[in-house]
């Protein structure tokens, strides 16, 4: 393929992706998404320069490394997607939960309970 194939499904896979994104249900940002990705891709990149050490001539196996980034760029945009296609959790308001304990707490209409066990000393 061309560099100029690659670049077009690139994009085209780049503007598929961001799409779907788009409607998450999780309350993830672009920022983290897109940090997760680089990483992922970066990942990828360190473990194929890794594999340069097995190889007697390391400088004809470089594109190890174009291969490891490629594998971690499409892992992480893989988990992106995964992860935005699980249901949100659910978010609970505690504010009138608060106000309820806070209310109690004021209140005396709550007697404390008698102790177990009480012990007395006198000298």
């Amino acid at each position: 393929m061309t560099p100029q194939k690659w670049t077009s499904v690139l994009l085209a896979a780049l503007t598929i992706f961001t799409s779907q994104a788009s409607f998450s249900q999780t309350n993830r940002t672009v920022k983290r998404n897109v940090a997760t990705v680089l990483f992922a891709s970066l990942g990828g990149a360190i473990l194929g320069l890794s594999t340069l050490s097995f190889y007697g001539e390391p400088q004809e196996h470089t594109n190890n490394i174009t291969l490891g980034a490629l594998l971690g760029f499409v892992g992480g945009v893989g988990y992106v997607l995964y992860d935005s296609s699980q249901p949100a959790p659910p978010t609970y308001e505690y504010s009138q939960f608060d106000q309820e304990l806070k209310s109690r707490r004021a209140s005396a209409s709550y007697a404390k309970a008698p102790p177990l066990i009480q012990l007395t000393y006198s000298f």
